[in-house]
Parts: C-alpha cells; sequence; structure tokens
C-alpha cells in the first residue's frame, strides 16, 4: 500500500494541481511571512523554495497522503526529475523547518479575512500517537507524552491532548498541545492570551466556579452548562440556544477525523507532529476561505 504511487504514467494530470497551490500561496507568503524569513541567509541556494515546499505539504493534505515516506515517492517518481528533488532526510528537514512559515499564513489568512468574532468555543481534542492496546509498551514521546482519557470513546489513550480556541466561524484562533492527562481548566488562560473575546463557550469539562468568576472580573462572559443539582443561571431557551451553538466546535472536530485523519498521526519527533497538524490547518482556514 505504501508503493501505490510509484508508476510514472500520466505525469501531467499531477502537474496543474501542484501549479494551483503555488499560484495561491505565493502572495500570501509574500504578504505574511516575515522579511527575515523570506530573506534569510543562502535561501536562494535552496534546491526547493519555500513557496514550491508549502504548496507541496498543503497538496499532501489535499491528497488524503497521511504517510511521508509515501509522499516522497510520490513525487520522486511522478512530479520531479531526480536530479531537481533533494534525498528524503534532507526533504523531511526542509518541510519541518518551514513549520513556522505555514503558521505566520494561516494567522494571517485568520485575521485579515475573519474579523471580529461574535464569540469563541473551547474544547479539547484527544491525539493519540499509537493503538491503545500499546499504551503502556509505547517508547515514542516518552519523555512528553502519557496516558489520558478519551471520555467520547471510553478508553485510555496514550499521547496528547488538543486544546482548541475555536471562533463562530470555525477559525482556529489559539491551540495547544499538551500531555494527554492535562485537565481542560488549566490551559484556558493559556488560550485566551492568544486571543481573547468577550464571550466564551465551553462544555462542562470547563465548569469551575474560580474560573469563571476570575474571568467575570476580567470581563469575560464564560458559559459552560450547569450540572443536574446545580439552579438554571438562564432560561430554557437561551441555555438551549447555547448548547447548540457550542456544539459546533465537536462538528468541526469530527471534520478534521474524517477529512484529516487527526487522530492517527504517527511520527516520531515533535516537530513533525506539529507540522501535521499545521499542514491540516492551513488546507481547512483556505477551505473556510472559499466558503465564505
Amino acid at each position: 500500500m505504501l508503493n501505490q504511487y510509484h508508476c510514472k504514467s500520466n505525469n501531467f494530470k499531477f502537474q496543474p494541481e501542484l501549479s494551483k497551490w503555488i499560484r495561491f500561496i505565493q502572495p500570501l507568503y509574500n504578504k505574511f511571512v516575515p522579511f527575515r524569513i523570506r530573506h534569510r541567509r543562502n535561501v536562494t541556494q535552496s534546491k526547493l523554495n519555500d513557496v514550491v515546499v508549502i504548496s507541496l505539504l498543503c497538496w499532501q493534505v489535499s491528497l488524503d497522503v497521511t504517510n511521508q515516506f509515501r509522499f516522497y515517492s510520490f513525487l520522486k517518481n511522478n512530479v520531479f526529475k531526480s536530479r531537481q528533488f533533494p534525498e528524503r532526510s534532507r526533504f523531511n528537514r526542509i518541510c519541518r523547518n518551514a513549520l513556522s512559515s505555514l503558521q505566520y499564513i494561516r494567522i494571517g489568512l485568520s485575521e485579515n479575512y475573519f474579523q471580529n468574532p461574535a464569540y469563541l468555543i473551547m474544547d479539547s481534542l484527544p491525539l493519540p500517537v499509537c493503538a491503545p492496546v500499546r499504551n503502556k509498551r509505547a517508547k515514542v514521546f516518552r519523555q512528553i507524552a502519557d496516558i489520558g482519557y478519551n471520555a467520547a470513546k471510553k478508553q485510555y489513550y496514550y499521547g496528547f491532548k488538543g486544546h482548541f480556541e475555536i471562533d463562530n466561524n470555525g477559525i482556529i484562533r489559539a491551540y495547544a498541545i499538551t500531555k494527554a492527562s492535562k485537565t481542560d481548566t488549566s490551559l484556558v488562560k493559556t488560550l485566551l492570551s492568544g486571543y481573547r473575546c468577550s464571550k466564551v463557550l465551553a462544555d462542562k469539562g470547563y465548569l469551575k466556579k474560580e474560573l469563571k468568576e476570575e474571568l467575570n472580573r476580567e470581563g469575560i462572559w464564560f458559559w459552560t452548562p450547569i450540572r443536574k443539582n446545580m439552579e438554571p443561571q438562564e432560561d430554557e431557551k437561551m441555555t438551549k440556544d447555547l448548547k447548540r451553538k457550542r456544539k459546533y466546535i465537536e462538528t468541526i472536530f469530527s471534520g478534521w477525523v474524517n477529512l484529516f485523519d487527526i487522530e492517527r498521526i504517527r511520527v516520531k519527533s515533535l516537530k513533525g507532529f506539529q507540522l501535521r497538524l499545521e499542514q491540516c490547518f492551513l488546507v481547512y482556514t483556505v477551505q473556510l476561505l472559499e466558503i465564505n
């Protein structure tokens, strides 16, 4: 299965798709990536310039290729001539070095085309790095990952937890990756330091009286559903509407899993893990931009 792209026929079909990404990324790269990165030392001597690398990474996501070795083989055998393309370890290093440029472009698109959101939604997403049967035997990320509980699937997993702050348009405003055992409430301040809004919706995992009172003093209305033994603070119609709005983030998470297979990132370095996330998030932001 890993070698399914080794056929060299019909090469011309692949080039237009890559060219579309290059034409789209070029102006964004010039606009949002800082001068110090675009004109860094020896940048002109690279076999692949930054725009091509970012375009390839976006194209990889749109092709639904999650395995880096398979993607490299596909490019070398179908798109580029062997002499023009770097060897595999160098190509992987070049891709990882493009991480910051991906972030600048994604954040730039979000801030320029999706301004002044009505409210934010916070939630967390389990990001396992191995199958549950290997939870206690996995060695990858041993120093920075651990075992957490996935309440939706009612099972324990080994890996990370993604904490996300998404606005009412579905745009990622801030996110943080932590150990799987990290509590949701401990990352609220971190996410708000990345992007603030006067209205924030969250689920019962963020229900904490002290946190809500502290945020209220800072001018942030932090809403979570209440437990059955608590007195209602809003009328039933308003509560139902807020619950419906908050569930939008769960629809987004489901879309990420279906489109990008984000719960099956199998890499061996933290930078590679972050790169895969940023690839998916940039393509997702572009898709929202096209819809709106």
